[in-house]
């Protein structure tokens, strides 16, 4: 009979780092990471590790939402150039992304493809 002893979980009950904007949204809107810790009362090595890439806990989280003027805490997870995209791309007819599309591939001169023609 083979025995396996149980793995270890080094750093139990911690969150892993994700992958977030803050950084990113943080720029967008000319704060640095004093701003952060003035604003939600955290102290500058956690909005360091913010800044690293680590997930701030809930209670920070939504004061973080609230100071940039985010609908919701997801998002985080969406660079501030691509949210633009996804608000100017919001409730218009196919015609008329596919025309953008379109103008930007021109400009661009580039095919951004669909993901299935390569």
């Amino acid at each position: 009979m083979l025995h396996m002893t149980p793995i270890t979980q080094i750093h139990k009950g911690k969150t892993p780092p994700r992958i977030h904007y803050l950084a990113e949204w943080a720029e967008k809107r000319g704060l640095i990471q004093a701003d952060f810790a003035k604003e939600t009362g955290a102290d500058k090595g956690t909005v360091s590790r913010w800044f690293a890439g680590r997930l701030p806990e809930q209670p920070y989280l939504f004061k973080i939402v609230a100071f940039l003027q985010l609908e919701e805490p997801t998002v985080l997870f969406r660079h501030p150039d691509d949210d633009w995209f996804r608000k100017m791309f919001e409730g218009r007819r196919q015609a008329e992304i596919d025309n953008a599309k379109a103008i930007v591939s021109l400009h661009l001169g580039k095919t951004g493809g669909t993901g299935t023609d390569g």
